[in-house]
């Protein structure tokens, strides 16, 4: 199997060609960013390059498609950027994915897509009351995938992401998730900041999982669907930051601000029902073992 993976050197990316290569996969590195990832073979371009996307999708059995602009702040920041990483990349990918003769391209999606809401979500639970441009970016780009599905024989398959975290991170200062920023706080003897009052609650699944739900999905999935990749548990920040005080041995107590991102949910909880029937997955890591494995590495 030869695999191509965009943001091939990002978090997800790099976890994706990892679990590739134990299966004995051929894997591909695409990505603008140097890094560190295990792939046999590593291209460094942007998407939006044509070219170079065209020739390095020759032979490509699957992609993964991971490139995007993914914090949602970010976005906020520099919106024509993001639209046209998001959109303009995403379907570049697809459609010189389709003239190249590739089998299936998984693309990453959001559980952003289902905005604010307070209850378990299932992949029929749109809305279309998108919270910030990034969530919009990213159900479009389940609908630019369905396009192609209908309209060619390219398969494809949407992965909405609930709260990703692990080993790998990227430090990114205020856009770094709240594992990666309460370990690195109390390991450096800083006072970790919760925003709001830390009742807001996520489903936080870890790295190792959602690298093995994209093997599966490439497997398993049928196309033109999508699947949420997350736990179906839900913990609420103060309960995360006192499990990872206590793996630290720390009495440092965490200073609560103000929220400071305009778009902000509040609830995240996956229905991972389709995924545990169509994809046989079952996550493996729960909220503390999976901090125990960054607390120990980091």
């Amino acid at each position: 199997m030869n695999i191509l993976v965009t943001g091939g050197e990002g978090f997800i990316g790099r976890n994706i060609i990892l679990y590739a290569k134990n299966k004995g996969w051929n894997t591909v590195s695409y990505d603008i960013k140097e890094g560190n990832s295990s792939a046999d073979k590593k291209i460094k371009a942007s998407i939006l390059d044509k070219d170079k996307l065209s020739k390095a999708l020759k032979d490509i059995d699957i992609v993964f498609h991971e490139a995007a602009m993914t914090s949602p702040p970010e976005f906020e920041k520099n919106p024509e950027t993001g639209y046209e990483i998001n959109l303009q990349g995403t379907f570049n990918v697809l459609s010189l994915s389709e003239k190249a003769g590739v089998k299936k391209v998984v693309l990453a999606s959001s559980s952003a897509i289902y905005g604010n809401t307070f209850k378990i979500t299932n992949e029929n639970d749109l809305n279309l009351n998108f919270i910030s441009a990034y969530s919009m970016t990213k159900y479009f780009n389940e609908i630019s995938g369905k396009f192609f599905t209908q309209n060619s024989d390219l398969e494809t398959i949407y992965m909405r992401y609930f709260n990703t975290y692990g080993l790998g991170e990227n430090t990114k200062g205020l856009y770094s998730s709240i594992m990666h920023k309460f370990i690195y706080d109390l390991k450096n003897n800083k006072t970790p900041i919760i925003y709001g009052d830390g009742n807001q609650s996520r489903d936080f699944i870890y790295i190792k999982d959602v690298a093995k739900a994209n093997i599966l999905a490439a497997l398993n999935g049928k196309n033109g669907e999508a699947y949420n990749i997350g736990t179906g548990i839900t913990t609420k920040f103060n309960d995360i930051y006192e499990i990872i005080k206590d793996e630290m041995n720390s009495n440092i107590k965490p200073k609560y601000e103000k929220i400071p991102f305009k778009t902000y949910q509040l609830y995240t909880c996956a229905d991972i029902s389709k995924a545990k029937k169509d994809l046989n997955f079952i996550p493996e890591y729960d909220l503390r073992s999976g901090i125990k494995e960054m607390v120990k590495s980091i």
